[in-house]
């Protein structure tokens, strides 16, 4: 997932793409406790979170300044296998989702309940960005 057109502007959307050696697509885990963690985009500086603020079913991610022990920008990292992991708001139940769930490049990234889908499963591996 990328900041959509790798703008810096608050507010923009999170959106799936594929995996590319670019900062804007690249993610420092900054660790909170245990499994949770926040993301700190390489290119922006900037982290996502629930579109105004609202933790609901359906509501669209977006690109918002990291502030520190913020709820809605916490994350917890559930394993799923090997390097592979389902993606969960912190003291909720909703999970990191693409809208398409064949993860289409630049479809809107949402939070959504725990499926079956393999698209609420993520890759996390490690990269070393050109761009």
């Amino acid at each position: 997932m990328r900041v959509q057109d790798a703008r810096k502007a608050d507010g923009t959307p999170i959106v799936a793409y594929s995996p590319v050696n670019w900062k804007c697509v690249t993610w420092d885990f900054v660790h909170v406790e245990g499994d949770t963690y926040q993301l700190r985009n390489l290119f922006t500086s900037k982290t996502l979170q629930p579109e105004s603020g609202k933790v609901c079913e359906g509501a669209n991610l977006e690109q918002q300044p990291l502030v520190s022990s913020q709820d809605n920008q916490e994350y917890e990292f559930i394993s799923a296998g090997k390097d592979t992991y389902r993606i969960k708001l912190k003291g909720s139940d909703l999970y990191i989702t693409p809208v398409d769930s064949k993860g289409s490049v630049n479809s809107r990234i949402i939070l959504a309940k725990k499926s079956a889908s393999q698209a609420q499963l993520w890759t996390i591996y490690e990269q070393d960005p050109q761009i």
